[in-house]
């Protein structure tokens, strides 16, 4: 056969594969959008595509487990794991007696701390946009905004029935993960107990980007003072698997710290302790206070110290989270998919959680 017609007849073999490929993987995506046409142009009542599509994705990631899902929005949920974004520096709540959204504190240090915002003060309105209940989150999330940017708050001050405005310039606001036992004002608080000044207490909320240097600040402020550590780890959902590492690691100098495993139980990831990170004696006492929301890289930290007989773990049950998720990007990152790609093998070799039809290994 002349070779001419040899490399003619590869070219269109490739070219028939590739076709068979899109085809086999386009199928659904027809049906798919046949579908959400018939509906657009036949539902009984308005609808929108990205209301549909929206459904479908969250649809589409809800059979697999209960911590995959769909993210409309990315850059929301980095932010919050991220730990800084720009806005005013306001803690917010909707009291389901009034439906108003109320000021529950104003950080201090803050742009709309400075500005005179306090506590129970009611929100009316954000740049002359009424805050309606039925749209709350639609409300908290017009606080935020680019840095440098101001927003106007029209608010009812407790003790005034006069509407006020403020005016505040947003600012990167970044939320502390790591807390102490009782607050002591600016920002600060105390690491020790009032009624045990010896015995210190360091409440992790979440790990997120910052959680080992402030937990590092922490226990630079009680170092040498105390005869016991607390570490508070309740109603802690878990976070950055990497900043809990780094936590355990101030613990440990040596010993396998967590692993996770992919669903054909290859090891795709394994972290050892380090001496060069160290900075707790070996000999004080640690409690790691635990319950049952206590979930994921929370559990990671407290399996870790128990396994390696550094801590003492005390309360209930914790959830039993043992999964890691990744956070795929989708559509030029304004969407995302969090789905689970792996289990977490505690220091004892361990999974710390099993499926109700599956048993790794």
């Amino acid at each position: 056969m002349p070779r001419g017609n040899l490399i003619c007849l590869s070219v269109m073999f490739v070219f028939s594969l590739m076709c068979y490929q899109v085809g086999a993987h386009g199928k659904y995506a027809l049906i798919f959008r046949e579908a959400m046409s018939r509906i657009v142009a036949e539902y009984i009542r308005p609808v929108d595509e990205e209301t549909l599509f929206n459904a479908a994705m969250t649809g589409m990631t809800s059979p697999l487990d209960q911590n995959s899902a769909y993210i409309p929005t990315f850059d929301t949920f980095r932010r919050e794991l991220e730990q800084e974004f720009g806005g005013i520096g306001i803690a917010v709540e909707l009291k389901e007696d009034t439906e108003e959204m109320t000021v529950v504190t104003p950080l201090a240090g803050t742009p709309a701390y400075e500005a005179g915002v306090q506590a129970g003060d009611v929100i009316l309105a954000i740049d002359n946009q009424e805050v309606e209940a039925d749209k709350y989150l639609d409300a908290v999330e017009r606080l935020r905004g680019p840095i440098g940017s101001e927003v106007t708050l029209t608010v009812r001050q407790l003790g005034s029935d006069e509407p006020k405005e403020i005016t505040i310039r947003r600012d990167t606001i970044r939320v502390s993960s790591v807390l102490g036992d009782s607050h002591i004002g600016e920002g600060q608080w105390k690491f020790t107990l009032d009624s045990h000044p010896r015995i210190g207490l360091i409440r992790i909320e979440t790990f997120g980007d910052h959680t080992a240097e402030e937990f590092k600040a922490a226990l630079a402020e009680i170092d040498g003072k105390v005869d016991g550590l607390i570490i508070d780890l309740r109603n802690n959902a878990g976070g950055y698997l990497d900043s809990a590492v780094d936590v355990v690691d101030l613990f440990l100098d040596e010993g396998m710290i967590v692993s996770t495993r992919t669903r054909d139980f290859q090891v795709r990831y394994s972290r050892t302790a380090s001496p060069r990170t160290t900075v707790v004696s070996p000999n004080l006492p640690v409690v790691v206070l635990s319950n049952r929301f206590s979930a994921s890289a929370s559990e990671i930290v407290a399996a870790a110290l128990q396994d390696h007989g550094r801590a003492t773990v005390v309360g209930e049950r914790s959830f039993g989270k043992g999964t890691v998720q990744s956070v795929r990007p989708l559509d030029g990152d304004r969407r995302a998919i969090k789905i689970t790609t792996a289990t977490y093998h505690r220091a004892s070799g361990e999974n710390i959680h099993r499926f109700p039809d599956y048993e790794a290994e």
